[in-house]
């Protein structure tokens, strides 16, 4: 079994080669956010009754974006991991810029640190990670470890819709049924479900417009990586394809059961 390195699975996460992780800023910059699901998040944290002074674990926070919104929307203490610096950079400075650096920390490291130590957070989240703790349920085993009684764990993913058959192109997304048998193993409750948003939908096509132009301006700078940079805009625009059809994203809130 080969074993994947931190970089090795911040590029899978990110969808891009490893060559164009330094370059991933500049080729999101026109991003309001690295999912579009930030106003979702504080939508089902509301929902769910989520508490103002609550404290949150992001991880795979990347630039912050969710972090500082949540943070300001529930008076929330956050902490972000990612194990990209140059993303961890951006958090920090935006956090300072929007006055909310006494509530947001930021630190640049492998998230399954976080998940060793002995921590009881009001929600933790996990939005467009990709499968890097393993199955739903191997996921919701390490998660549930740093959520408290009754809190909360948000996942970003997405299901494979009902009647498509496995292939190989669906990069083993299972369907709906096996994927939320996999978040409640442990006996925890689904309380809130978001599918197919509109807001993702806006995020994507503006996702499609945005990193192509800067993608070209990148070709131009650099020659060296026009190979890498057209595998990414091509990955992008198929797993916008993916999303607009068989493959379902969803945003899920669990409540942990009470031991």
């Amino acid at each position: 079994m080969v074993m994947k390195t931190l970089l090795n699975e911040v590029a899978y996460a990110m969808e891009a080669p490893e060559c164009l992780l330094p370059h991933l800023p500049y080729l999101l910059q026109d991003l309001p956010s690295l999912s579009g699901s930030e106003d979702d998040i504080v939508k089902i944290l509301s929902e769910v009754g989520f508490p103002s002074g609550g404290t949150v674990l992001d991880l795979g926070c990347g630039r912050g974006d969710i972090a500082t919104r949540v943070a300001r929307a529930f008076e929330a203490e956050v902490t972000g991991v990612d194990g990209h610096p140059p993303f961890i950079d951006i958090a920090r400075q935006s956090a300072k810029e929007a006055g909310l650096q006494q509530r947001c920390r930021f630190v640049a490291a492998d998230l399954r640190q976080s998940l060793a130590k002995p921590m009881r957070y009001d929600a933790v989240l996990m939005i467009a990670v990709g499968p890097v703790l393993g199955d739903p349920a191997k996921t919701m085993s390490m998660l549930r470890t740093v959520v408290r009684d009754s809190g909360w764990i948000i996942i970003d993913d997405a299901y494979l819709d009902d009647g498509v058959p496995p292939s190989e192109d669906y990069e083993g997304y299972l369907g709906r049924e096996a994927m939320e048998a996999g978040l409640i193993h442990f006996g925890d409750t689904i309380v809130a479900r978001r599918t197919r948003s509109p807001a993702g939908r806006a995020f994507n096509a503006l996702a499609l417009d945005a990193i192509p132009k800067r993608a070209a301006a990148l070709a131009e700078l650099h020659p060296e990586l026009t190979d890498a940079i057209s595998q990414y805009v091509a990955r992008q625009i198929e797993e916008v394809a993916l999303m607009d059809g068989p493959v379902v994203p969803t945003l899920w809130a669990i409540q942990k059961t009470t031991a």
